[in-house]
């Protein structure tokens, strides 16, 4: 993949994870229509109440909600008091370039600074996305926004550099907006907080959820965000990579932490006693020259933990209370995590050092009673697989006793992953479901699939009643960030 195209896939990463408003909007408004199909029957509206008034403002537009001035002094009224709801992509226009519709950022960024200054109420939402941030910046715009959102006590703030590059800092007036509860970067090179103090200061009060998109920031500087954000619960790192500096999180709040197509040199997770769900996702291999890049995921305290992955063999080396896990590591309580109930891996069934890891993995959080593993297609075969080497596994405490449901995405009908399944159905006393999700393919090679399936209903089985469900589905998988981020959803890898 070229330099182009990762830059359009990070952009379009990025936006994918990006909090909606709280009313979607769609196009401009319609003029209101009386039950009779005309523009008669009285005006009906104006009857209302002005929180009514209000509730109707705020679902609207930018553009259109600012249009409402002009009806009379009770509408400008109603539009000043109502807490504002920004969008800029409701505000972006188009022009012709040699056949071509490009977008007008430049008048997105006077039409942002033309709303903001005429709106003087409390402000709900913003997202802006569409911005000329790096003029906005030269000429002062984007610290003057900034002070506007800060007196108009702004609650979610989604801020976006866009069109690139990535080199345009972020003042450091963001760290002024004392009222938020959800803030998204992107593409911003953070301030430098080294000089800031450190200690019991509160810059973030409220805070709950914070998102970094392909934000160059230094280690130092989330140490600094987590613990000037006493309430902060959702952690996200989106698109970014960080070489050299170990990330530590320290937080007395945390419950969900994510990085979503993010790597650290190493993840260190020091003090998290609220932590509940670690997320790593990766769909693709970053390198360092001829090098795969790889990334230390150290737990020290994190008593709370229950969903845990995707765990990649290839990439992550794990670390549990000093110990670092390798596939003759021998179990003990200190080594293991037995908080986690949800485990998701990812693994590549043709590597063997990779598959010798899985067993591992398995003994090391010994409570887990959901397991799923995506089947990671690859062409390299390192070392040839011993297709009995699930005969010679020894006892693994969790599959044997805890897991009720195994879920195996991305099935394509191997040897080597058949020879799991089975080991999964000779082992799994306790296991009610086995779900087995097929790869993308056409009919043929469903069938293919299916057939090669059945050899698994022959198998002595260490469960009384396990379920066998196959599953064909069409398009890429359900896993997106939004699923994987909501505490709400008690496992987020379920299709």
């Amino acid at each position: 993949m070229g330099t182009a195209a990762v830059v359009e896939d990070t952009i379009r990463v990025v936006l994918t994870c990006l909090p909606a408003p709280p009313f979607r909007t769609t196009g401009s408004s319609r003029p209101y229509q009386s039950p009779s199909g005309g523009g008669g029957g009285g005006d009906r509206i104006s009857r209302l109440s002005d929180a009514v008034l209000s509730n109707i403002v705020a679902r609207l537009p930018a553009k259109d909600a600012a249009r409402t001035t002009a009806l009379s002094r009770r509408w400008r009224r109603v539009w000043a008091s109502t807490p504002l709801v920004l969008d800029d992509s409701d505000l972006l226009v188009f022009h012709d370039d040699g056949g071509c519709s490009t977008p007008n950022w430049l008048a997105v960024t006077d039409t942002v600074s033309h709303v903001l200054s005429s709106h003087r109420g409390p402000i709900r939402f913003v997202r802006l996305t569409c911005c000329y941030m790096a003029l906005a910046s030269h000429n002062g715009a984007l610290q003057y926004w900034l002070r506007v959102l800060a007196a108009g006590g702004v609650e979610d703030l989604v801020l976006v550099n866009r069109p690139l590059p990535t080199s345009v800092g972020l003042p450091i007036d963001v760290l002024h907006l004392a009222s938020l509860r959800t803030l998204y970067l992107g593409f911003w090179c953070f301030p430098d907080t080294a000089a800031l103090p450190r200690g019991r200061a509160t810059v973030f009060p409220c805070l709950q959820e914070i998102g970094l998109c392909a934000t160059v920031i230094h280690a130092r500087d989330i140490d600094y965000l987590l613990a000037c954000s006493p309430v902060l619960e959702k952690f996200a790192s989106i698109t970014s990579i960080y070489f050299t500096d170990p990330v530590r999180i320290r937080s007395c709040s945390l419950r969900c932490l994510v990085f979503w197509e993010s790597l650290a040199n190493e993840l260190d997770l020091v003090v998290a006693p609220r932590l509940q769900r670690l997320i790593l996702w990766q769909s693709r291999q970053w390198m360092i020259g001829s090098v795969h890049f790889r990334s230390r995921i150290r737990i020290g305290s994190a008593t709370e933990l229950k969903v845990l992955g995707y765990l990649e063999p290839s990439i992550h080396q794990l670390e549990i209370g000093g110990t670092i896990i390798d596939s003759g590591t021998k179990m003990t309580p200190s080594n293991m995590v037995p908080s986690v109930k949800i485990l998701a891996l990812k693994m590549q069934f043709r590597i063997r050092k990779e598959v010798k890891m899985l067993p591992t993995f398995l003994r090391c959080f010994p409570n887990v009673e959901t397991l799923h593993v995506l089947s990671h297609e690859t062409d390299e075969q390192n070392g040839k697989f011993n297709l009995k080497f699930w005969e010679e596994v020894g006892s693994i405490s969790c599959l044997e006793t805890r897991i009720t449901k195994v879920v195996f995405d991305k099935f394509r009908g191997e040897r080597c992953e058949l020879a799991f399944l089975k080991f999964v159905l000779e082992r799994a006393e306790s296991l009610l479901k086995l779900v087995v999700v097929l790869a993308n393919g056409d009919q043929a090679s469903v069938d293919e699939m299916l057939a090669k399936l059945k050899s698994l209903t022959t198998v002595k089985r260490a469960s009384d009643f396990p379920t066998l469900l196959a599953v064909a589905r069409e398009g890429d998988s359900a896993w997106y960030f939004e699923r994987a981020s909501d505490l709400s959803v008690t496992d987020p890898f379920n299709l």
